[in-house]
């Protein structure tokens, strides 16, 4: 076994990485399953209601900020262990099994990237929508960014477990 002051610099990352995850999908979780129903029925469809769901959305936006930045970087010293050990053959790489399982994690990271600015910043700019049809696209852009957030856990899983396997 390394010595730990060998690891302790991957352990480190890969806790971060995890804690950057837990933060943005966990805080998904929370909002939409707890936080957003709980508003709604305390306070209905009152303009308080749009007030505090505003406040909780700007609250989360900057963790999910830190978040996204937090993961680029982590993830990205975590490429280079992952392509010192020939798993990893490139960023959007198909050359193998894990390649191509980080590459659809990537594209879907990305595409939560997308819906959480989307829903941050540009939900409430649509002019011609009326502020229930609003929060109806917020909750659907959650929705979905909750769904490909589960899938990039998954794939993350996967990967992990490949990565662990003795080769052949």
């Amino acid at each position: 076994m390394a010595p730990i002051s060998v690891i302790i610099g991957p352990i480190l990352i890969n806790f971060l990485h995890n804690v950057f995850t837990a933060l943005w999908i966990g805080g998904m979780l929370t909002l939409a399953f707890t936080v957003l129903p709980a508003v709604m029925k305390v306070l209905g469809k009152s303009k308080e209601t749009q007030a505090l769901n505003a406040m909780i959305k700007k609250k989360l936006s900057l963790i999910t900020y830190i978040s996204m930045a937090g993961l680029i970087i982590t993830g990205l010293l975590m490429s280079n262990k992952a392509a010192q050990s020939g798993l990893f053959t490139g960023f959007l790489s198909f050359a193998n099994e894990y390649s191509t399982l980080m590459s659809i994690k990537h594209l879907l990271y990305f595409l939560m990237i997308f819906l959480s600015l989307f829903r941050s910043q540009g939900v409430d700019r649509i002019k011609k929508f009326t502020p229930v049809q609003k929060q109806k696209l917020n909750m659907l852009t959650l929705l979905l960014n909750i769904l490909a957030g589960l899938a990039v856990l998954f794939l993350s899983s996967y990967v992990s477990v490949l990565a662990a396997l003795p080769t052949p």
